[in-house]
């Protein structure tokens, strides 16, 4: 089935296809003495027989969330929430997921959060790269996050409409400006490389102290691998030209700083 996405309208949530939902919102900043907004955005498949979100949501979105979920599913259980990995905007909301919808399963990397939630051990599946779960229609398979913050963290890519789901990476700021919050990539100007620089020095703090292009050659064959048609990040628009948008997110993460604050440019 193709992607036919819906207009953007300003704000999420975003009917991107008849099997895929973006929601979440978004945290106001300030760069360069402008307003700018950082997008916390999860993604809501719905195959023919199961259902799968992809990260919970800031606790502060709940309302929010709760209503667009629901509104998706329509009349439809959750089945499956995946966690990419244990910080707060993508697993801060799995018991109040679990509590809302019964039969629903939690998926990820669960060494941490049998800690946080033992009263929830027998409803989590630890899943790794390889693994994958069937939705009917289509598969979500668990891939490496070539570009992570934590050791543990994981991709998914959707097998059907082929769209890879990458967590903290491939992230920008947007000015917040009206109709902006749920631009897709080709919807809107390229963001500036210092609004990507910026996220990544927050998100994927190791760009700071070493060279990103070490792992150029990793997500390039990722890509050739799976050719997604989009990429739906967690703290970004989603990017559906990936093929045009890659470079200039590779020139985001190798415009890092020291800690000192001493501007390193690119790496020589």
């Amino acid at each position: 089935m193709s992607i036919v996405a819906s207009g953007a309208s300003g704000n999420l949530p975003r009917v991107v296809s008849a099997s895929l939902l973006w929601t979440g919102g978004c945290l106001e900043a300030e760069y360069q003495g402008q307003k700018v907004h950082g997008h916390f955005g999860i993604y809501l498949i719905k195959g023919s027989e199961k259902t799968l979100l992809i990260d919970t949501g800031l606790p502060l979105h709940w309302p929010k969330l709760e209503k667009d979920v629901e509104r998706f599913l329509d009349g439809r259980p959750l089945d499956y929430v995946f966690a990419t990995h244990c910080e707060l905007p993508h697993a801060g909301l799995i018991s109040q997921w679990l509590r809302k919808y019964p039969g629903c399963v939690a998926l990820g990397d669960m060494g941490d959060y049998r800690l946080y939630y033992p009263h929830l051990i027998d409803r989590m599946r630890t899943v790794g790269v390889g693994d994958s779960v069937d939705l009917g229609d289509r598969q979500i398979m668990f891939i490496p996050a070539i570009w992570r913050d934590l050791r543990n963290t994981l991709w998914a890519y959707e097998t059907t409409d082929r769209i890879m789901f990458v967590s903290d990476a491939f992230a920008f700021l947007h000015y917040h400006k009206a109709g902006e919050c749920d631009r897709m990539t080709s919807e809107q100007a390229p963001p500036d490389v210092n609004m990507i620089q910026f996220f990544n020095e927050r998100a994927l703090y190791w760009t700071n102290f070493s060279d990103p292009r070490t792992s150029f050659d990793e997500i390039e064959q990722l890509m050739m691998l799976l050719r997604p048609r989009m990429i739906a990040p967690a703290h970004g628009g989603i990017t559906d030209l990936p093929e045009e948008m890659l470079p200039l997110f590779k020139r985001g993460m190798i415009m890092g700083k020291m800690a000192d604050g001493k501007n390193m440019g690119p790496f020589a």
